[in-house]
């Protein structure tokens, strides 16, 4: 979003003289009777109807925040401000350090080349003066019918919305979601207005990726900038479409969602983040599960060492009751990541789970003499005790979790009248199990 450059010594001291006579310290008192004086004209009938007046109001506010921010923008050197004030700290942002120049209204962070990244406002004359400034052309273009004002009114526009693109970087640099979507969504109206005819796809991108952010979750404007994007072939290498899909999603429009991911997958096949959509879409969908097959296939041809596809692969056999091919995936994850604490528990409820269902079927024969219920037993205490090692090795993995120890636990104490060994191992785990709930 933001260009680096780095500008020679000389360059610096050129700009700064030619910048030193334009930048001063912010004189807030004056800039609010300037606003006032705007009011007054906008609030008088006679002059209100004119778009002039309109046009005039959104070139003060500007002049406003332009004053107000010191001219505030990237690539600007700190050398340019720096004698206006001696007020200056240091400060960590995101775990990046700036050198901060204080003043009464804003504050200033320079990075390590000494370029101005980022800026505070403390205090305004207005609020949200470009805001109000977009709001003032919108009126002019409402009664400038005939047209007269057009060149006038494409030109402030445009200018207008490369400063509102400028304060959303910052904004949004900062964390600050909300100002951020606000000014990305004003530059991208203000270029689209039939006047300008422009299109800033990679700012309606940012406007609807933050839309997304878990502070404002605006689906319907994610929804809307995104589709901008799409309108006019901008992709991000398929990110439009897997945060596109995840706004439907939210708004419980799966069809809507299936067609957007199914869609990029066939022109962005390498994107994982459309194929972990679509796994996570067809793993939700009971029915049609077995569709995300080939795309997990696919995924996992991409990233080989990520164990979470192997995973996802498991958990979606174990859905469909395909048992063997879920244990086949679970070893395959614990293969890729002998760390996988859910790999080791969930092999060893998969055997768990079995041995309880020969004990379910021998208690289900009314002949209690059957030979079948001894079989059906045998067969159930093997797969107990072939979970024992999965859900050791889980315990090993997190011994705090008390879930795999209680299973651990509940095993042993199964078999501990079969020898001296397995007492001492129910003893042992059950030990852990009792300090782990106190």
């Amino acid at each position: 979003m933001k260009r680096i450059l780095t500008l020679s010594a000389c360059a610096v001291m050129a700009f700064v003289a030619t910048a030193q006579m334009q930048i001063q310290v912010p004189n807030l008192e004056k800039l609010r009777n300037d606003v006032a004086k705007s009011d007054a004209d906008i609030a008088n009938p006679k002059k209100r109807e004119n778009p002039k007046t309109w046009i005039q109001r959104a070139e003060k506010l500007v002049s406003v925040h332009e004053k107000s921010t010191m001219g505030a923008a990237q690539e600007m050197h700190k050398a340019i401000f720096a004698t206006l004030t001696k007020d200056t700290k240091t400060e960590a942002l995101d775990g990046v350090e700036y050198e901060v120049l204080i003043f009464p209204n804003i504050d200033l962070y320079f990075d390590q080349r000494g370029m101005l990244a980022l800026w505070n406002e403390k205090e305004t004359a207005t609020d949200r003066p470009l805001s109000q400034a977009y709001s003032a052309y919108l009126k002019a273009i409402e009664l400038d019918v005939k047209g007269a004002q057009a060149k006038k009114l494409k030109e402030g526009l445009t200018t207008l919305a490369a400063k509102l693109r400028i304060e959303g970087v910052n904004a949004y640099t900062r964390n600050s979601y909300k100002l951020a979507q606000q000014y990305f969504m004003e530059s991208v109206e203000a270029l689209s207005q039939p006047l300008v005819g422009r299109v800033d796809t990679i700012i309606a991108y940012y406007a609807g990726i933050v839309s997304l952010n878990e502070e404002i979750l605006d689906y319907d404007n994610a929804i809307r900038y995104l589709k901008f994007c799409l309108d006019n072939s901008y992709f991000e290498d398929g990110n439009v479409y897997s945060n596109l899909a995840k706004a439907y999603r939210a708004k419980g429009d799966s069809i809507t969602q299936e067609q957007l991911l199914t869609e990029g997958f066939v022109r962005f096949p390498s994107n994982q983040a459309i194929l972990i959509e679509l796994i996570n879409l067809y793993l939700n969908s009971g029915e049609e599960a077995t569709k995300v097959i080939p795309y997990l296939k696919q995924a996992q041809e991409n990233e080989p060492t990520n164990a979470t596809l192997y995973f996802a692969e498991a958990t979606l056999y174990e859905k469909l009751k395909m048992m063997n091919d879920a244990e086949r995936m679970y070893l395959r994850t614990i293969e890729v990541d002998p760390s996988s604490y859910n790999a080791y528990y969930n092999i060893g409820a998969l055997y768990y789970n079995k041995a309880v269902e020969y004990i379910k079927e021998a208690g289900e024969i009314k002949d209690w003499r059957s030979p079948k219920i001894k079989e059906l037993e045998a067969l159930a205490n093997e797969e107990f005790k072939r979970s024992l090692v999965p859900f050791t090795k889980a315990h090993e993995l997190q011994p705090n979790d008390k879930y795999a120890l209680e299973n651990v636990k509940n095993i042993y104490f199964r078999f501990r009248d079969e020898s001296k060994e397995m007492m001492d191992k129910y003893n042992e785990y059950n030990d852990k199990y009792t300090k782990l709930q106190q």
